[in-house]
């Protein structure tokens, strides 16, 4: 039968202790494991765990891979744990009750500081853009794009897709930001959204979002494309890039009167 190296298993419980932010102690000293907090060093941990230190060196790259803890130089690894922002999936894009965008409705809400940076372009519609609006490929869409922040942080993009005749009859062919945010301009001009589907995949980060996220190596992206239906058509395409080191989707689904 298989066993477990070592070194994961050393991973998984250090793992375990950072994401709950337990303390570990070594002979005395305390080390509580919470966001921007400094882990024991190699000789302590390989005490702690009575391993080697090639051991601990293999778990502590595991978990570096994974985003948790980073080195810095001669002052020590780590703990690089972002608090991650939970977002309901199912969830319109425009919340009723809010003056503003969801993304700065929900974040606020979580006690935390939004920020963004806004562009605006027209281009020609990919295949994948035209399939999921049913528009014709290379049909002009509108395309509304924010790097979004939190706590100054980059932590998530979001690209809307417009057709650019609809986009023109509601008012977000507007090359600023809207304040109100896109989907209340919209359904102001009539083009309400009643339903939405959706498709969630992940891939590795590219390069550029390496560097645009500021990302440890190993932590993938998912992506998740929502789009919006009023009675007759698709009216927008909401593309999500989110780092999975830091935003959590949520849902709950009921599943009475299924069988």
């Amino acid at each position: 039968m298989a066993t477990t190296p070592k070194y994961r298993e050393v991973a998984d419980e250090l793992r375990d202790a950072i994401t709950h932010e337990r303390t570990l102690e070594v002979r005395g000293d305390q080390f509580p494991l919470g966001a921007e907090a400094k882990l024991p060093t190699e000789p302590q941990l390989a005490e702690l765990y009575e391993v080697g230190r090639s051991t601990v060196r293999a778990a502590l790259a595991q978990l570096a891979s994974e985003g948790l803890i980073e080195t810095r130089g001669r002052s020590g690894t780590f703990v690089r744990l972002l608090q991650p922002l939970r977002r309901p999936l199912l969830a319109r894009w425009q919340t009723r009750d809010s003056e503003g965008d969801t993304w700065t409705a929900w974040a606020s809400g979580n006690g935390r500081t939004p920020g963004h940076d806004f562009e605006f372009r027209i281009v020609p519609a990919s295949k994948s853009v035209a399939e999921a609006l049913q528009i014709e490929p290379d049909e002009l869409v509108v395309v509304r794009e924010q790097l979004r922040f939190i706590d100054e942080i980059p932590w998530s993009q979001a690209i809307g897709y417009y057709p650019y005749s609809l986009a023109r009859e509601a008012g977000v062919d507007d090359p600023h930001d809207i304040p109100e945010g896109a989907a209340r301009r919209m359904a102001n001009a009539g083009f309400r959204d009643v339903r939405l589907t959706f498709r969630l995949r992940s891939r590795p980060a590219t390069e550029e979002e390496q560097r645009t996220f500021d990302l440890a190596p190993g932590v993938n992206i998912n992506i998740l494309d929502r789009v919006m239906w009023n009675e007759e058509r698709p009216i927008r395409l909401i593309r999500e890039i989110d780092p999975a080191d830091r935003n959590e989707w949520i849902g709950e689904i009921s599943l009475e009167g299924q069988s």
